[in-house]
Parts: structure tokens; sequence; C-alpha cells
């Protein structure tokens, strides 16, 4: 390599720290990672860890806005100092001020930018101001990666981006890092607790819940169809920390088989719902790709997902689930209604190892390392 990369990511928490330590262990290659004081994933020699972001968890927006700016101007002074030949930039978190700063990284210091785009605009906040700055962002970078030829094509048609500069590179698998003595220390609880779901066909939407997840949708096909809402043997589980004001889930009040938890979950909580879990479900609105079902994947959860983004990818490789077409009503109920009468075919995809080999093997992350490390030396040529 010819120079250093700078490896940024304002929002290194839970899956997110996961995915920047899978991507840059398997650098073979010494990277800055300029990341979150609450960096919550493991650590590996490479990576040179620069933790200065603080505002995840500030509650003010003026103290979050103050507080990621300054941690931008420290990063700049790691620049003056050590002269990257390329950053790369995970997030961006205040579009305006982030674009001004990829520019003044172009222009002043001549560096190389690359920017992952997990989504093709943020899903939370003013969509037309981000549809204006990323309109310029896009056109900016010197490369941009995204996780499937979907996404490619949707920069593409809708900001005029020339192709050539948008590396495909494929999301990787996170799967959850517990000890089996910290899970069996906290099954035995757990067993108690959640003794409604023993038994059943659970159909469970865990994590992080949003409106472009599809959750309120989950919920009310769940609450207003008979056959569902009083199935004996199937449970609904929603379980997680709601992010969306607009979400809605009080429709499955007095549901006997639905079960709803709007909190942030343990890891330890959240392994034990998933292995309890038979059909995992995405029924998302919209998306490039989801961290969520890359979770899944080595976990061995057949799924359900809405054929959006990249979403029902895995299903092309292997058979490990099933989709539906969009996030409407009418086909979420239909395929719902299907598996509830189908255990059977629920429980073949679970136990049908190749399958899962073949799903997971697509997602392995030394490829996705190589490809990376390779755009950083293509960029330094």
């Amino acid at each position: 390599m010819k120079g250093k990369v700078f490896y940024i990511d304002p929002q290194s928490m839970i899956n997110l720290a996961k995915y920047d330590y899978q991507l840059l262990s398997g650098m073979g290659m010494p990277v800055y990672y300029f990341c979150s004081k609450y960096y919550d994933a493991a650590y590996h020699p490479n990576i040179i860890y620069k933790k200065l972001f603080s505002y995840n968890k500030m509650s003010r927006n003026w103290q979050k806005a103050i507080s990621y700016v300054s941690s931008w101007f420290r990063i700049l002074l790691h620049v003056v100092i050590e002269r990257p030949r390329v950053v790369h930039i995970q997030w961006f978190r205040i579009p305006r001020f982030d674009y001004f700063m990829v520019r003044l990284l172009q222009t002043l210091f001549h560096i190389r930018v690359v920017f992952t785009a997990h989504n093709l605009l943020p899903h939370q906040g003013n969509e037309n101001k981000s549809t204006a700055v990323f309109r310029k962002a896009y056109h900016a970078f010197d490369r941009i990666i995204v996780h499937s030829q979907v996404t490619k094509s949707e920069i593409i048609n809708t900001f005029r981006v020339n192709g050539d500069k948008i590396e495909v590179i494929r999301h990787g698998i996170l799967p959850f890092e517990i000890s089996d003595a910290q899970y069996e220390a906290a099954k035995s609880a757990l067993d108690q607790k959640y003794a409604a779901l023993h038994g059943k066909t659970v159909f469970a939407a865990l994590g992080f819940q949003n409106h472009y997840k599809g959750t309120d949708l989950l919920a009310h096909v769940w609450a207003e169809t008979p056959e569902l809402r009083h199935a004996k043997d199937a449970a609904l589980l929603i379980a997680g920390k709601v992010n969306d004001p607009r979400l809605d889930l009080s429709v499955l009040q007095g549901v006997d088989n639905a079960i709803v938890e709007c909190r942030r979950l343990s890891d330890e909580e959240y392994i034990y719902l998933l292995r309890h879990t038979c059909v995992y479900l995405l029924p998302y609105r919209e998306i490039s790709q989801s961290g969520a079902l890359l979770t899944v994947l080595p976990e061995h959860i057949p799924v359900l997902v809405t054929d959006v983004g990249s979403l029902a990818e895995p299903l092309g490789i292997a058979r490990i689930g099933w989709k539906i077409q969009h996030a409407e009503a009418h086909e979420l109920q239909d395929a719902l209604t299907y598996l509830l009468h189908h255990k059977e075919e629920i429980e073949a995809i679970r136990n049908d190892r190749q399958s899962w080999e073949k799903a997971c093997h697509f997602y392995n992350w030394r490829d996705i390392s190589c490809q990376t490390r390779r755009l950083y030396e293509l960029l330094m040529e």
C-alpha cells in the first residue's frame, strides 16, 4: 500500500461497529479507524482506533451537532499530521456539513474520497434536503460503494452519476459474538419470561423498528386477520427499540398471541428470541441491504422478505425463505396465512444445512475486504 487510509464511521455502534470490524480486520493492512467513543465490537491489531465521536448518546440536537462538528475538526488535525491518500466515509450525519468536509478534503488536501451508500438516501430526516445534498455529493465522491446492482442502478438513474465510479461490494454476514456461558447464564430467566412462545410457530421482527421496515403494516395485518390473531399454535413477536414516531403498534393491544416490547434488547435477549423464531419477518417498504437480515443468516432462521433493494438476493442464492413483491397488506397476509399452515416447509428450510452454508459463503468477509482493499490501491495509483 502506497499511502495511508482513513476510515470514518460516526455511527460505529452495535451492528455498524461489527460491520466495520469484519471489513477492516480482513484488509491485511493498517487502517486509521475514526469511530464512536462507544464502539462496542472486537479489536484487531491492524486497526488504528481513533475514538472521536461522542454525539451518539446526547439528547439535544444542538449538542449533537456541536459534538459532531468538533469531532470532524479533530479528524482534520489528523489529516494534516498523517496525510492520508484515501478517506473512506460510511455515513453522513449532517449532510450539508459532511458534503463541505468532503470537498475540503479533495480540494485542499488532494485526498481521494470513498463513500459507502448503504442506502440510496438516509431513512430519517428531511428527504428533499437530503436529495439535494446527495445529488451533489454523489457526483463529488471519487468512488461510491454499494451493496447491490439494484442500488447502483438507482443512483445512476436518480442522480445521473457515472456508473464507472460505482463499485458493487456486498455487505457481509454479521454473526453475534456472544459466549455460550453468557447465553446460558441468561437462558433460564428468559425461558420463564417468554414461556408463551414455547411450542409455537413464532413469527418475529426484532431489533430497531422503523416505518420503512413495515412494522406497522405487520402489526395491522396480524391484528386484522382473524386466522392469524386467533391462532393458538402461533405467535407474533415484535421486540426492539422504536426509532420512528410514526410507528403505532397499539393495534396489537389485546391480541393474545402477540408480544410487543418497545425497548432496546440486550445481546442475550436478541439471540434468545432469534433462536426461538421460526420465521423472521422483513416486510420493508424500502431498503438497499439489511444488517438485520445478515445477522439472521448465520443462525439459519428462515426469512420472509419484501423484494426491494437486495433484500431478496439471498433467496436467489439458496432456498432460505420466501418473498412478497410489495409491502402491501394483502400480500403479507397471504404469505403469513400460507406459512401458518405449512410448518413442515418452515422446518425443511431451517434444517437444510447445505443451503445455509451456500448463502453464508456468498456473503463472506474475506472477499469483501479484498475487494475494498483493491479499490483503495486503485485510487492511490
